[in-house]
């Protein structure tokens, strides 16, 4: 990933914290090691749970999740353990059940190290992410055939985990002891060392009962479960081996990663309609390192350095008088990069437009940081602004000397950004200093939300509870929700309940949707054949054709008929996923007559064949086309965004 990944940005309308950033590097360089022991050895494995959804519906990280996971089947995975022992870089490591002392679970964790570290070239190593960071790696049993077979199968299991945890945790005698282990004997065909006790017990009944998870042959088994939750308290959920046949790779971030062959099919088994956006569904904590740093916090014997403030700071921070009370004098903008210009631009305009203020802009660099959080490589570009727009050089610019009536900034975080910063003059706590109004308007636009939105409200850690709003005299936002909730965030991070505090807050935090950037503002692209025909995206992936096989083939026949039969009125972009090397995935019967069918779309007037459209020109497809027709992708969740029909093909 290169530097400016690791800024904090706003993704389908969700902030995304440089923190958060961090973690997914630290976690995709833990995907990088695990992909290449499996390549090397070739050991099938999938991306599973958020990931999948993620790579299919986003061709990268769900803004709103954090973490990784992969899947594989029971064999896969014991031979994966076998070389990653000796293969993984040093430090890192498979914790599980086994091996890791307190991880009660049947789910392991590749990790880059088992500890929160702070340590030089761990950093350095992990783009300055301390915490405990990688992928959680899931194990798919077969599924016997014989569903009461499977059944049974499952509540031995479920009986011999209880047994292991309550001894384990103290909860019974010695006698009852005893007579759950008989118990556990009978049902598993195998001896329990009786001199063990504690965790060591418990590791040993955790190893039969995966045991118990792996015993159905091959030959008797039609479908894969994770059977811890999944295939055990009544769950079932059994997914066809089938679907697991063979992987294909689909686009991750600035990678690709192994998904299986019928990955919808797959999907719809696990959450059904999942082109629904849900933000608040996950089986842990958000962000999870969060939870990982008031356990450092527990432990050190000094106060960790965070930005603070109080209600009394609050109250005290409120001037009498604001430039827009007044007429004429200077404003000065200081956009910190030109890609964030845009923010600031409408604002820019409107003040520029009125003859009594002399307007300037000054933009100023930024730095991305070191290890250790001193400032380092410099990003700085003045001549990418606009052409009407005349800069001047903030080497030069005496804003003291000026002291002008209110400077604009857009850069919130002082020196609290872990990724990047711009120079400690350029901070707010100092720039309030230097004006009679400190006007802060963010540099990116997010959705409305409320406190109720979890991870949305969460994230305002990283942008809200910063010195640029808190310092500011004026905060321009785009709507009332939203000032409705930076109040109530700002007001719980300054932990008062203070009336005074609340109403200087509310004073100085303006609603002026006018002034906001708004992407719909921009222009859009008209549809490209000049004819003035609709123009239809029928997007086809490989896991369509995989899973439907004939019905697949007559469905495509079908509605290359009816784009014939409309071509007066429609132009079609025909793109396929992962479509390259249909023969190795369908056979040669099913290959030749999807390639026919290539061929005859082909020859249709005015129609384009696109294979595997990178993600990069989602937006600029869904903005010069009319309407989607085919299988989920990213592409479909883009035309959503712009509010454009989307019809999924079944």
């Amino acid at each position: 990933m290169n530097p400016e990944f690791y800024e904090d940005e706003v993704i389908e309308g969700f902030y995304v914290p440089a923190m958060l950033k961090k973690a997914w590097g630290a976690q995709m360089d833990v995907l990088k090691e695990t992909d290449a022991i499996c390549a090397r050895h070739d050991i099938p494995y999938f991306a599973d749970w958020g990931t999948l959804l993620a790579a299919i519906r986003h061709s990268g990280y769900i803004p709103w999740d954090d973490d990784l996971d992969i899947s594989m089947r029971r064999e896969d995975y014991e031979r994966f353990l076998s070389y990653a022992e000796k293969e993984l870089p040093e430090g890192f490591k498979v914790m599980h059940f086994k091996n890791h002392p307190g991880h009660h679970f049947f789910v392991a964790r590749i990790v880059g190290k088992p500890r929160i570290c702070f340590e030089q070239d761990h950093l350095t190593r992990f783009h300055g992410f301390p915490y405990i960071a990688g992928i959680d790696l899931f194990v798919m049993d077969k599924v016997n055939t014989d569903r009461s077979l499977e059944k049974l199968k499952a509540k031995k299991a479920e009986f011999v985990i209880t047994v292991a945890d309550n001894i384990a945790d103290g909860k019974t005698d010695a006698k009852q002891t005893e007579e759950l282990i008989a118990q556990c004997e009978a049902y598993t065909g195998r001896h329990i060392d009786r001199t063990l006790s504690g965790e060591d017990l418990r590791v040993a009944m955790y190893s039969l009962a995966e045991e118990l998870f792996a015993m159905v042959p091959d030959g008797k088994s039609d479908a894969l479960v994770q059977m811890m939750p999944f295939g055990m308290y009544d769950h079932a959920l059994y997914i066809p081996k089938e679907y697991y046949r063979q992987t294909v790779r689909l686009p991750y971030m600035d990678t690709t990663i192994s998904v299986p062959l019928c990955y919808d099919a797959v999907m719809r088994r696990k959450f059904g309609d999942y082109m629904v956006i849900r933000k608040n569904a996950s089986g842990h904590d958000y962000p999870f390192y969060y939870g990982q740093h008031r356990d450092l916090l527990a432990v050190l014997d000094f106060e960790y350095p965070a930005f603070k403030t109080s209600g009394r700071d609050i109250i005290s921070s409120k001037r009498r008088g604001k430039s827009h009370d007044k007429e004429g004098g200077d404003i000065v903008f200081m956009p910190f990069a030109p890609k964030h210009w845009k923010y600031m631009e409408k604002l820019y305009r409107q003040y520029a437009s009125l003859g009594d203020y002399r307007v300037h802009v000054v933009p100023i660099p930024y730095y991305y940081k070191a290890w250790d959080g001193s400032l380092a490589d410099e990003v700085f570009d003045p001549d990418a602004y606009p052409a009407d727009i005349r800069t001047e050089d903030y080497r030069t610019f005496d804003l003291e000397g000026m002291h002008p009536s209110a400077i604009v900034i857009q850069y919130p975080f002082d020196e609290w950004n872990p990724t990047f910063s711009v120079l400690p003059d350029f901070y707010s706590k100092r720039l309030r200093t230097l004006t009679d109004e400190l006007i802060y308007i963010p540099f990116f636009v997010t959705d409305d939300f409320t406190v109720n939105d979890e991870r949305e409200y969460i994230n305002m850690d990283h942008y809200v509870c910063m010195p640029g709003p808190i310092n500011a005299d004026t905060v321009i936002l785009p709507s009332d929700t939203l000032k409705k909730t930076y109040i109530e965030k700002i007001m719980e991070f300054a932990k008062t309940a203070d009336p005074e505090a609340e109403a200087v807050l509310d004073d100085k935090i303006r609603v002026c949707p006018g002034y906001v950037y708004d992407e719909d503002d921009e222009d859009t692209p008209r549809e490209p054949s000049g004819t003035g025909k609709k123009t239809l995206i029928y997007y086809l992936s490989i896991s369509y054709l995989a899973e439907n096989k004939d019905r697949a083939i007559d469905k495509i026949r079908d509605n290359l008929a009816i784009f014939e039969q409309n071509a007066d009125r429609i132009r079609v972009i025909f793109i396929t996923q992962c479509c390259k090397e249909t023969e190795k995935y369908l056979g040669r019967a099913l290959s030749e007559a999807f390639m026919g069918l290539k061929r005859r779309f082909s020859d249709m007037d005015g129609c384009e064949y696109i294979e595997d459209l990178p993600p990069s020109e989602n937006r600029r497809y869904a903005r010069m086309c009319d309407a989607y027709y085919g299988d989920p992708s990213s592409l479909a969740l883009q035309f959503v965004y712009e509010h454009k029909p989307v019809m999924i093909q079944r």
